[in-house]
């Protein structure tokens, strides 16, 4: 166990042994663990093929989403991937010389890219100009589309490589937002964050680390273990995604992950090696009942971390499992470096771990009179005068999870000083009828013409049924091409010949075919009220999609089908998601869990316990995410906007915190028993 000291009670045990084989081949472990970093650190050289979706075949916004590409696409759009570039002048308008100069330079390095085409605002026909110029009081704005003839991946590619090159001077303002401009914002400011995060914890580790161990060689063990094992995993991570589908959310999760644990890990095995040379044992008595003890309990506590993280693999159709194998990689890859090659390090420095003193350090041997050991003597006298209160601060702290909403994360969870999120706040307010909150519902017409008059009545009485829903704001489409149109109306308007009407209404019915008529497939664009994020906009979604049978009865074609699509569709699908399988989840990682504790300390009460402990801290957890990120306390000071909590959130942290909290308690256990 590992707070035994008697070498003769650990003799026989699994992890001695293993302590007495790494001393005596402790060269030979140390080139294996050097050799083995090396080589996985140098599979980062294969270059990532990141997955840009979840493996969402079966979801079926996504599937509405590729129906719209398929059916609707044109030449310039084939890859269905575009941003709003958006420019404001205070006085000039874009029917100016300067302004159409000023833009075209700013946009020049895309317009020169073979696999982009802009569409500037000045180009719009008069019948769609107001959707991408708006007057006021201030100034004039308009909207230019940039378009990529490619995947999502290439075009956030093409992005990261010209974003710096637009820029416009004098009194223009402009801002790159909407589509992929917004998805590239997030996977670059994730990045950036992390390398600021990186740059801090790294000097500030071993600043503590120097601090608890008041050596300087020592110090550096754990930090060294901890660059290693990003470092392997990181390279391990990027040969799996070009075998199977991960995405580079992976990443972020091993160095979140990958240092903690394994800073934890090593500072657990040093601090016992350094502890066995104090007791007088020969260096290779101390490698092994340092292995003994500390290497025994960090492989259970491992194990433990890597079961919580392995239950984010069962959230198929999400983001969720990328993240469980990133974590699951640098956890396995901590445990074996602490294990095996640290001890070897360990047994190879000897009493040299003590090297470089530093002079600021802190006593933190073990003693009876420290400060620990006063504390621990206060609990155990009064255990319920500590439990109680403890009790009520958890619980209350967990109380604001039962007020949770939950979402995905939309363009409004960047910062409000963010480039892409003040674009699409400016779109709103200068274009109310194209707010971001709109679902598409994309009829396939099983080869039968979608304008024939039954098809056109059926879209018709189908979408003023919806527009008279007070949660929907607007909606058009082949069916209502403009509001109070009766049925009889709209088959006019589809079925008179060019001849027999004024140009402008020509030009408005090739502008709705255009944008609504696809190969075999037609369209409708429903505005709802409020927030893309809100319960309101995904139960519309739900009772669009359980009720639209009895629509697509109407329609002529024998095999008609309907999809929705639009964010709020996808927020419904990832919801959904979710929620069919955290019972697995769940159960995988309790009973695992329970199953993995009893082998450790062969009891039956002490793993319930522990579980319903975590269980315990883990819903005060959630209580401060919703009190934070939802109700918005510390919102100015952390910069961000409080909103519905992301429907990911919960369960990345309910695997990582079960996972870490399971780990200490793992050792805590350990010591103990």
């Amino acid at each position: 166990m590992e707070g035994a000291t008697d070498p003769e009670m650990l003799k026989d045990r699994a992890f001695y042994k293993l302590g007495l084989f790494v001393y005596d081949q402790r060269k030979a472990m140390m080139a294996l663990g050097l050799v083995s970093c090396v080589l996985m650190t140098g599979l980062f050289t294969m270059g990532a093929d990141w997955a840009e979706g979840f493996g969402e075949d079966d979801v079926e916004s996504v599937n509405a989403g590729r129906l719209i590409s398929e059916r609707f696409a044109t030449d310039n759009d084939e890859g269905g991937q575009s941003f709003r570039y958006l420019v404001y002048h205070p006085s000039l308008n874009d029917t100016s010389e300067a302004w159409q100069d000023a833009v075209m330079a700013a946009l020049a390095d895309f317009e020169a890219h073979a696999k982009v085409s802009i569409e500037y605002s000045w180009e719009v026909n008069d019948v769609d100009r107001d959707d991408v110029v708006a007057t006021d009081e201030t100034g004039t704005y308009a909207i230019n589309k940039v378009t990529f003839a490619t995947d999502r991946k290439e075009a956030k590619s093409i992005i990261n490589d010209l974003h710096d090159t637009v820029n416009l001077d004098g009194d223009f303002e402009d801002w790159m937002t909407d589509g992929i401009a917004i998805d590239w914002t997030f996977d670059d400011r994730i990045k950036n964050d992390l390398i600021k995060a990186e740059l801090v914890s790294g000097p500030l580790s071993i600043l503590i680390l120097g601090i608890v161990f008041g050596s300087l060689v020592a110090a550096l063990l754990p930090v060294g273990v901890g660059v290693g094992t990003v470092a392997a995993a990181i390279g391990m991570t990027v040969w799996l995604s070009n075998v199977t589908d991960v995405t580079v959310y992976a990443t972020n999760i091993i160095s979140l992950i990958g240092i903690g644990v394994s800073i934890d890990y090593s500072l657990f095995l040093v601090n016992r090696f350094r502890e066995e040379l104090e007791r007088g044992h020969d260096i290779r008595t101390a490698t092994a009942m340092s292995c003994a003890t500390a290497g025994k309990a960090v492989f259970y506590s491992g194990i433990t971390v890597a079961i919580g993280l392995m239950g984010m693999l069962f959230f198929t159709n999400t983001s969720l499992p990328s993240l469980g194998i990133g974590g699951t990689i640098a956890v396995t890859i901590a445990m074996v470096y602490s294990t095996i090659v640290l001890p070897a390090v360990l047994a190879w420095l000897g009493p040299r771990v003590n090297k470089v003193k530093i002079p600021f350090a802190i006593d933190m041997s073990a003693r009876d009179d420290g400060t620990w050991a006063r504390i621990a003597k206060r609990v155990m006298d009064r255990p319920w005068t500590v439990l109680i209160p403890t009790l009520i601060l958890l619980i209350g702290a967990g109380l604001p999870f039962a007020y949770a909403e939950f979402s995905l994360s939309s363009w409004q969870a960047l910062p409000p000083d963010d480039e892409s999120r003040q674009g699409m706040e400016l779109i709103d307010e200068q274009w109310p009828d194209q707010a971001a909150n709109s679902i598409f519902l994309v009829i396939d017409t099983d080869g039968v013409d979608p304008l024939n008059e039954t098809n056109l009545r059926a879209q018709h009485a189908y979408l003023t049924e919806l527009l008279a829903d007070e949660r929907v704001s607007g909606g058009i489409g082949v069916g209502l091409p403009a509001p109070n149109m009766t049925a009889d109306d709209v088959i006019g308007f589809w079925s008179t010949p060019d001849e027999f009407l004024p140009p402008e209404q020509v030009a408005v019915r090739e502008s709705l075919r255009a944008a609504f008529v696809g190969d075999n497939a037609t369209m409708m664009s429903v505005q709802l009220v409020g927030d893309q994020t809100s319960v309101d906009s995904r139960k519309v979604v739900e009772e669009v999609r359980s009720e639209r049978n009895v629509f697509l009865d109407e329609l002529t074609g024998e095999n008609d089908r309907m999809l929705v699509a639009g964010f709020a569709a996808y927020n419904a699908d990832n919801l959904e998601a979710i929620s069919d399988n955290l019972p697995r989840a769940l159960a995988f990682i309790l009973i695992a869990t329970t199953f993995l504790i009893f082998l450790q300390v062969r009891s039956v009460v002490i793993p319930i316990k522990a579980i319903a402990m975590n269980i315990l801290s883990i819903s005060a957890s959630f209580g401060m995410l919703v009190w934070v990120f939802q109700w918005g306390y510390g919102a100015d000071l952390l910069n961000f906007t409080a909103q519905p909590i992301d429907s990911g959130n919960p369960v990345i942290m309910f695997c990582i915190v079960f996972g870490l909290s399971m780990d200490y308690e793992v050792l805590m256990l350990s010591r103990i028993h």
